[in-house]
């Protein structure tokens, strides 16, 4: 075991990610050319590789007092609904899927959001973006700003400026953000704290609990989870493991 994995399963054990993620035990090894799986516990059908550099802390919801825990996410994603939960209410089949959790003061992300909307930009992708603020306030300002953005067809503005800048995300930058992205500036700072923008954070969180994910960038690739910063040709290799694999994934 490497002393980055010994020291994140250590951090598992904190009162920061113990009681919000609980502990995975590790059923079997599944190996592939150049790549180790190991089963997501309590995720069936899904895996994860060893993980990468992250930026990690404890979920900061700006406005939502109530914790995600394993008895409330169920709340979040009703029976049946993961996967739509998890990459959208209609991917296209003929793509594979990639569901990718951010944070804006993450500097990891920094580097894998502009690599992944690349990719999708090739159309061998689908990307649906999670918002996952761990890293405090202005992280959540951020995320919020992302998620009512996105109620106006103005997130990919946002999430550039947004991951882009060390500006910190006052009413009047954000304003100013909306002027230029031709979007209603007023209806953006409402958005914020709309019910649909609370469902929505909710829900990235709810999912982050269950795939473990104790830090950013986290992603799924179709089936395989993975943790932590990556470069293009590990992604790559996952697509590729996914369009190979034997058997259809469970989304």
């Amino acid at each position: 075991m490497t002393a980055r994995r010994a020291l994140l399963r250590l951090a598992g054990l904190t009162a920061v990610a113990g009681a919000a993620y609980g502990g995975a035990a590790l059923l079997r090894w599944v190996s592939e050319p150049g790549l180790v799986f190991e089963p997501v516990a309590g995720m069936l059908g899904f895996r994860r590789i060893a993980d990468g550099p992250v930026s990690g802390g404890a979920i900061a919801l700006l406005g939502i007092d109530a914790q995600i825990t394993p008895q409330t996410d169920d709340l979040m994603i009703r029976d049946g609904a993961l996967c739509a939960a998890l990459f959208g209410p209609a991917p296209d089949p003929a793509r594979i899927q990639i569901a990718y959790f951010t944070d804006y003061r993450c500097m990891y992300c920094r580097k894998t959001s502009p690599m992944l909307a690349k990719m999708a930009s090739g159309g061998d992708v689908q990307l649906t973006w999670h918002e996952l603020p761990l890293l405090g306030q202005i992280s959540s300002i951020a995320a919020r700003a992302a998620v009512a953005a996105r109620a106006q067809g103005a997130y990919d503005t946002f999430h550039h400026r947004l991951m882009g800048t060390p500006v910190v995300p006052t009413p009047a930058y954000l304003g100013q953000l909306a002027d230029e992205a031709s979007i209603d500036p007023e209806k953006l700072l409402l958005d914020m704290t709309a019910p649909e923008t609370e469902r929505q954070l909710r829900i990235s969180a709810a999912l982050a609990r269950r795939f473990g994910f104790i830090g950013t960038p986290a992603l799924v690739v179709g089936r395989t989870a993975v943790l932590g910063g990556v470069d293009r040709r590990l992604v790559e290799r996952l697509i590729a493991a996914e369009r190979n694999a034997q058997q259809p994934g469970i989304c």
